[in-house]
């Protein structure tokens, strides 16, 4: 499970949803995977029901989501927009 940093506001704006980083200043729009992943990490979605609903909702293959959602996670970690617990 993964949690979002305290330190990261969110707001969706139109069909996107934009992450500012207030520690560094950064800002980020994510695209529709994107925000479909942190909405659900938002609300404290297990990642294997995550992963399940990336594979039905986005008609992709269960290598594709994960390789998708592992990559989206590295990437806020990185960037200190999310941490695991």
């Amino acid at each position: 499970m993964f949690k979002i940093s305290d330190k990261v506001v969110f707001r969706k704006v139109e069909n996107k949803i934009v992450l500012i980083n207030l520690e560094n200043g950064y800002y980020y729009s994510l695209n529709k995977m994107g925000g479909f992943i942190f909405n659900s990490i938002r609300d404290g979605r297990h990642t294997s029901n995550i992963l399940n609903d990336i594979k039905r909702d986005f008609d992709v293959s269960e290598s594709k989501a994960e390789d998708d959602f592992n990559s989206f996670i590295e990437e806020l970690k990185e960037e200190a927009i999310l941490y695991s617990v």
